[in-house]
């Protein structure tokens, strides 16, 4: 584990965090299996997902502050209806916040006082404070909307409990400001999760990965970025040689298949446009606002950065400038 994990756990023992994590994996697995009885998707997501798939559980073990979940919008008043059922009730406020994209459900009887836990959100609306973690439920609808859109309509039935690995993966390396939690989280998935190139249950597709990013000049520009910040982290964590060569292999794995996935015309357009223009949403403004300052993520089909523009132009510009190559197959020269 890495210090900074360890520091997070030192008040209470490996253990009693276990067993409290172990309560809520239960909790959304009961919430899940009832909606599949009732015919309402619902799927695991953000790091209880990432636990979900992981093999080692120690390493695994940081903390989480809720069950997140994700379902579809058009089932909205049986998701309701569902989460009635099972004992808890609405924050209808999130609702009115989100334009009707999250709900949150929390036990009755306790309160909705803060408003702190929605500084990672787009919007401040009051939680629970009190409450124990497992009592607290927040429900994304079709997509999840933060740094960047990731929708998920079409691949919440791939896998049983939680969202497949990949959209997990892109979840994470799609945050601006890459915390450790998230860092920590995608190593674990590459660590323990097999890699393959078809969206098969269970396993990392970085097929999926590479599509998605194709499509998304923003996304590509942030996932990659992020990909290199957690190269740069691996010696923070208790790996052995074996298990970090794994993981490096499939962080530069996923970096050259985005690289050399060819892109689309709305990705060639948007990266003419490069960084002069924002290409992430602002869902922190609220709270402390977001910095631009991200490292340069355009490759060559080694997995080496290659400068940006000095006229930041962007990642277009750069591919236009070096003419050939892999650079101008990140800046998307193919159709597709």
């Amino acid at each position: 584990m890495s210090d900074d994990l360890t520091s997070r756990l030192h008040d209470a023992p490996l253990q009693a965090a276990t067993s409290r994590h172990e309560a809520m994996m239960a909790e959304a697995r009961r919430i899940i299996d009832a909606g599949n009885d009732r015919g309402v998707v619902l799927r695991l997501t953000g790091g209880l997902a990432v636990r979900h798939y992981a093999i080692d559980l120690e390493f695994a073990e940081r903390d989480y502050s809720d069950i997140d979940l994700i379902g579809l919008k058009r089932q909205t008043t049986e998701l309701h209806q569902l989460f009635l059922g099972l004992g808890y009730q609405e924050n209808i406020h999130v609702a009115m916040a989100t334009g009707n994209s999250q709900r949150q459900y929390f036990r009755p009887q306790h309160a909705l006082e803060s408003r702190a836990h929605m500084s990672k959100r787009a919007h401040a609306t009051p939680v629970m404070s009190a409450a124990p973690p497992s009592d607290h439920v927040d429900v994304f609808l079709d997509a999840m909307k933060m740094d960047h859109e990731l929708d998920f309509r079409d691949r919440l039935e791939i896998n049983t409990y939680a969202v497949d690995p990949a959209d997990i993966f892109l979840s994470k390396l799609q945050i601006v400001n890459l915390s450790e939690k998230d860092a920590h989280d995608v190593v674990t998935l590459c660590k323990d999760v097999y890699v393959d190139f078809h969206p098969h249950p269970g396993v990392l597709d970085l097929e999926h990965v590479a599509v998605t990013c194709a499509g998304d000049w923003g996304l590509y520009i942030d996932v990659m970025s992020n990909i290199d910040k957690v190269l740069e982290r691996l010696d923070d964590y208790d790996l052995s040689p074996m298990e970090t060569n794994r993981i490096a292999r499939t962080l530069e794995l996923a970096q050259d298949m985005m690289t050399e996935h060819s892109k689309s015309l709305r990705w060639r357009m948007r990266a003419r446009v490069g960084k002069r223009l924002r290409w992430y949403n602002e869902v922190d403004e609220t709270f402390g606002g977001r910095t631009e300052e991200t490292a340069a993520a355009v490759r060559t089909k080694e997995g080496r950065a290659a400068p940006q523009a000095a006229t930041d132009a962007g990642a277009g510009q750069v591919a236009a400038d070096e003419g050939t190559g892999a650079a101008a197959a990140a800046a998307g020269t193919e159709s597709g």
